[in-house]
């Protein structure tokens, strides 16, 4: 994968094929840590132990229609992580969700670039209005702390039988996303 932001979409998927009605992704960059950290948080139906540690194996996939058996959405970021001195790790319990988290050392020259955070977002939030997203940015810096949250049920209560998709409610979502990303300085990552 070319940047973060495609394994963002990636296990946000791997989260709506387990079943997820809910999805919580918090971004954290702490440049005093010297590290962004990614935690996606599922409530999907789990994973038992011997699945999980198959999951970190490329060689296997849960996907049915697939011909070939392998998987390297969960294990490429792994490696990505692992390649730019950060680390990985995922917990699952079967009937209570999936917890992924990603540190990446901010300033080493392997970690790939996070991409277009604003895009993968918005694709996922429309793509699946009937999951509900919500999105934590946090920007540490010099004991300052700037945040952005974002959550798609309180606006599904506001909107009422207005769908998700409905274009002016399109654009207000693409201008959250937008604002929050640059109030907490993710397009700099």
């Amino acid at each position: 994968m070319q940047d973060i932001s495609l394994h963002l979409l990636d296990i946000i998927e791997n989260s709506v094929r387990a079943g997820a009605k809910c999805i919580r992704l918090r971004i954290i960059n702490d440049a005093q840590q010297n590290v962004i950290r990614f935690i996606i948080e599922d409530d999907g139906c789990g994973m038992d132990v011997d699945t999980l540690a198959m999951a970190q194996d490329p060689f296997y996939t849960s996907k049915v229609e697939r011909v070939k058996k392998v998987g390297l959405g969960i294990p490429l970021f792994k490696q990505n992580a692992e390649l730019c001195n950060g680390s990985f790790s995922l917990t699952s319990e079967p009937g209570l969700g999936t917890v992924l988290t990603a540190d990446f050392e901010l300033d080493n020259i392997d970690r790939l670039p996070l991409g277009n955070l604003k895009d993968t977002l918005l694709g996922a939030i429309i793509g699946h209005q009937d999951i509900d997203f919500h999105v934590n940015l946090i920007k540490r810096d010099k004991g300052k702390e700037q945040s952005f949250h974002f959550d798609t049920q309180a606006i599904k209560e506001e909107l009422g039988d207005i769908p998700l998709t409905y274009p002016d409610v399109i654009e207000y979502i693409e201008q959250s996303l937008i604002e929050g990303i640059q109030n907490t300085n993710m397009e700099d990552v």
